[in-house]
């Protein structure tokens, strides 16, 4: 596979799972929650947003991990070099 043949293939897996569409409704699940105390959050302070996007991503990365063993050690390895 060339670079351009994996950004192809790359680009086809985003469009066919948005994942802008995914966060949106992990974003509501969390607000609507009850663990979070938003209306103590001052609104100028970005604390409770990167807690939400942070507790997001994990989920997310949960659920878009490799399914075979090899491909998981695969992608921590890569993990280190990003």
């Amino acid at each position: 596979m060339s670079q351009e043949e994996l950004k192809q293939r790359f680009n086809e897996l985003l469009k066919q799972h948005p994942i802008e569409i995914e966060m949106q409704q992990l974003y509501y699940k969390a607000v609507q929650s009850g663990a979070l105390n938003i209306a103590d959050e001052p609104a100028s302070d970005y604390r409770l947003p990167k807690i939400i996007l942070y507790a997001v991503l994990c989920a997310m990365s949960e659920t878009w991990q490799p399914t075979q063993e090899y491909n998981r050690q695969e992608a921590e390895n890569l993990k280190l070099f990003i």
